[in-house]
């Protein structure tokens, strides 16, 4: 007797991945921010620099997403999409301007946030109906 496996609802796999993608950038962007911080060596800047747009155009598609699949996603999850591509929004601005203490201190509060939409995405059920 074989055991079967149920895969996730399709819009769960959308939700969950765009989630994953953007925790990914924004651990990636905590990673070269600390790279550079504290080194003479300020190449990591760089690479930092590179993965904002990235991290900004991931955060900002998450909340697409999820507004496109908001009966599946739910009114928490929907609100922490686009919170977390709001904050990443004056996150990218702020390192424009480089104003270094307010965009650490902001990056730590969407390591959080995005940390929450990734554990809450997983935890969602899949739609009924």
């Amino acid at each position: 007797m074989t055991a079967r496996v149920e895969l996730p609802h399709p819009h769960l796999i959308w939700l969950r991945s765009a989630a994953t993608l953007v925790i990914s950038a924004v651990i990636g962007q905590a990673g070269f921010a600390a790279a550079a911080i504290g080194r003479r060596d300020k190449s990591y800047f760089f690479f930092h620099a590179i993965g904002a747009g990235l991290t900004l155009t991931l955060a900002i598609g998450c909340a697409i997403c999820f507004t496109v699949l908001r009966r599946t996603a739910g009114r928490v999850l929907l609100w922490l999409a686009w919170a977390t591509a709001a904050a990443v929004v004056v996150q990218f601005t702020l390192g424009k301007l480089e104003i270094a203490d307010w965009h650490i201190f902001l990056g730590v509060l969407i390591a959080m946030l995005t940390t929450a939409l990734t554990s809450w995405t997983y935890r969602r059920p899949p739609p009924t109906g």
